[in-house]
């Protein structure tokens, strides 16, 4: 055993020599037994000074979505044409609906997360609305083509007398109007790109436009 050796059991402890560095003092550890115990001495101290964190609820859900693994990993493809973005974006924004903080209160009843969506939607209003059970999105009407794609709840469009779920999509074309009810116990969300916005009582009505990366 030589001096250098020893002077490298606490940077082998924390796992952050090189390859040499770590053959070299593990050649010495097979053949000294004292060597091995004074590096489970520094190993000790390394595991007292770092400490495991949870994530927060929101933070995890965002992770899992960016890798693949959210709740709604289903929507991922369909949000990448629904926005023009890429599947990494797609699955960031999807993270978002976890995220109590990225949502806004437009109306009692009425949330929504606005973003940005990909170059050909630049003049479009992108994001997510959520509905309570028994909530009433009101008469309004489309001043551009309006695409949504049913995320949780069950829709319905009064109007047109249709019931739409999870993974159904709806179209309005420009200059049509309509109102929507979230049926049953569960919160309607949808991911929605409208061109031209939507004008309510007659008047233009626009989204809030926070940032909320």
């Amino acid at each position: 055993m030589t001096a250098d050796v020893r002077e490298l059991l606490p940077l082998y402890a924390l796992g952050i020599l090189d390859a040499d560095e770590t053959r070299t003092v593990e050649q010495a550890l097979a053949k000294d037994p004292a060597l091995a115990a004074e590096l489970g001495a520094y190993q000790d101290s390394a595991t007292q000074l770092v400490v495991p964190v949870a994530p927060s609820p929101d933070v995890k859900a965002r992770l899992m979505a960016s890798i693949g693994s959210g709740p709604f990993e289903r929507f991922s493809q369909r949000l990448t044409s629904l926005f023009g973005v890429g599947l990494d974006r797609a699955r960031e924004l999807l993270g978002l609906i976890e995220r109590p903080a990225s949502w806004n209160m437009e109306a009692p009843g009425i949330e929504l997360v606005h973003f940005a969506g990909g170059p050909q939607y630049a003049a479009a209003d992108c994001g997510f609305i959520r509905l309570a059970p028994g909530g009433i999105f009101p008469p309004h009407k489309h001043l551009g083509e309006e695409v949504c794609v049913i995320l949780t709840g069950q829709l319905r469009d009064v109007t047109n007398n249709r019931l739409l779920g999870p993974g159904d999509e709806h179209v309005q074309q420009e200059g049509t109007t309509h109102y929507l009810v979230c049926e049953g116990t569960e919160p309607c969300t949808w991911a929605v790109r409208a061109m031209n916005g939507i004008e309510v009582a007659g008047a233009p009505a626009r989204p809030s436009k926070r940032s909320i990366d």
